[in-house]
C-alpha cells in the first residue's frame, strides 16, 4: 500500500457542502468521517440507503469542496459492463467511415476511443470526483471486474496492440492519440475520490466490498429533516414547514405502506405545496393527526408526490 503523509490529501469539512443546483447539503458527521477515511486510504466510498436519501447528491457535495465542482458521472444500467465505465470504442463509426472512403478513414484506431467517467478519473493529472451510481443494477460480474482498476488505479484498452502504440508521450485524457495499451495513473498523483452508490437491490460480492469504505445513510430524524426543509425553503414560514414535516412523518409511520416516501419526495412535495393554496387542507390533516382521529389522506394536496404504489394508496384508505 502506498504511504502518504497526512498533508498529502484533502479532507472534507462538514460545512459549505453544496449538492446539485448549488443547494446546501446537510451531511451527518459520521458520513464525513467515512468519506475522509476513504480519502486517506485512497479507496472508494460505497454508500447505501433507501432511494432518495441523498447518496448521489453526496458525490456532488464532495466535488464542491474537493475539486471545485468537477465530477465525472457514470450511471449504471442492467447491461453495463466494466469497460463502459472506463472507455468507449466506436467500432461502428470506424467501420462506416472505412466503407464510405477507405483512404480518408484515420489509420490510428485511437481516433475511435474515448475515456469515460472512471477512465478519466484514473488517468487525469488533476483527478475529479467520480460517481458510479446504483452499481447494484449491473450484472453480478461488474463489481468483480473492477477489482484491479479500483485497487491499482490502472486498466487496459483491449483494442490496442502494445507494440503498435508509442509509450513516449504522457497520457492526456483529452487526446486519444496519447492513449496506450495499459492506461496507468500519472506518477505522484493520488487516485480520484470515487463515490459508489447502491440501493441494495442485491448483495455485492465480498471481494468488492473489501476494497471499499462502507457507509449506510440512515433516514434523517425530525430535526435533520426540518433543517433540510429550512435550507431548501428559506422564505417559507416555520409553521408551514413544521406542519408539512408532521404530516410526512405520520405518513411514513403507517405500518402497512410498502414504499415509504423518502427525503427527496418530501422536498418535491413541499415544493408543490408552495405553489398551491394548501394551508387550510394541511391544517385539517394535522389536526386529525393530533386528535388521533382517522386521517382523510385523499384530501392531502400533492399526494401524488409521496405515494407511488397503488397498494399503498389502498393502505391509506384512498379509493380510486
Amino acid at each position: 500500500m502506498e504511504k502518504h503523509h497526512k498533508a498529502d490529501y484533502q479532507k472534507l469539512q462538514n460545512r459549505g457542502l453544496t449538492g446539485r443546483n448549488n443547494i446546501e447539503y446537510l451531511a451527518d458527521d459520521d458520513l464525513i468521517a467515512a468519506a475522509n477515511a476513504a480519502l486517506a486510504l485512497q479507496m472508494p466510498l460505497l454508500l447505501t440507503g433507501e432511494a432518495g436519501c441523498g447518496k448521489t447528491d453526496f458525490a456532488f457535495a464532495a466535488a464542491s469542496q474537493l475539486t471545485d465542482g468537477r465530477l465525472e458521472e457514470a450511471y449504471v444500467r442492467s447491461d453495463t459492463v466494466a469497460q463502459d465505465l472506463l472507455y468507449s470504442y466506436d467500432s461502428i463509426r470506424r467501420f462506416g467511415e472505412a466503407q464510405i472512403d477507405p483512404d480518408a478513414a484515420p489509420a490510428d484506431i485511437r481516433e475511435y476511443l474515448q475515456l469515460n467517467a472512471l477512465g478519466k478519473g484514473l488517468c487525469s493529472t488533476d483527478p475529479p470526483v467520480v460517481l458510479i451510481d446504483e452499481i447494484d443494477k449491473a450484472p453480478r460480474d461488474l463489481p468483480n471486474d473492477l477489482l484491479r482498476e479500483l485497487e491499482q488505479g490502472s486498466f487496459e484498452i483491449s483494442e490496442l496492440n502494445q507494440s503498435a502504440v508509442s509509450c513516449e508521450m504522457p497520457i492526456n485524457i483529452d487526446d486519444p492519440l496519447t492513449y496506450k495499451k495499459v492506461m496507468n495513473r500519472p506518477d505522484n498523483v493520488r487516485k480520484p475520490f470515487i463515490v459508489i452508490t447502491s440501493n441494495v437491490e442485491r448483495q455485492l460480492p465480498d471481494p468488492f466490498l473489501r476494497r471499499c469504505i462502507f457507509f449506510h445513510i440512515r433516514f434523517p430524524d425530525e430535526s435533520q429533516l426540518l433543517k433540510i426543509l429550512e435550507a431548501r425553503f428559506p422564505n417559507q414560514q416555520p409553521l408551514f414547514l413544521q406542519r408539512t414535516l408532521t404530516i410526512f412523518q405520520h405518513m411514513r409511520g403507517v405500518s402497512n405502506i410498502t414504499k415509504k416516501p423518502a427525503t427527496s419526495e418530501l422536498i418535491n412535495w413541499a415544493e408543490v405545496l408552495c405553489y398551491e393554496d394548501s394551508e387550510k387542507k394541511l391544517e385539517v390533516i394535522e389536526r386529525s393527526i393530533q386528535d388521533k382521529s382517522r386521517v382523510s389522506w385523499s384530501d392531502l394536496p400533492g399526494l401524488c408526490c409521496l405515494i407511488k404504489l397503488r397498494e399503498d394508496r389502498e393502505a391509506l384508505g384512498i379509493v380510486d
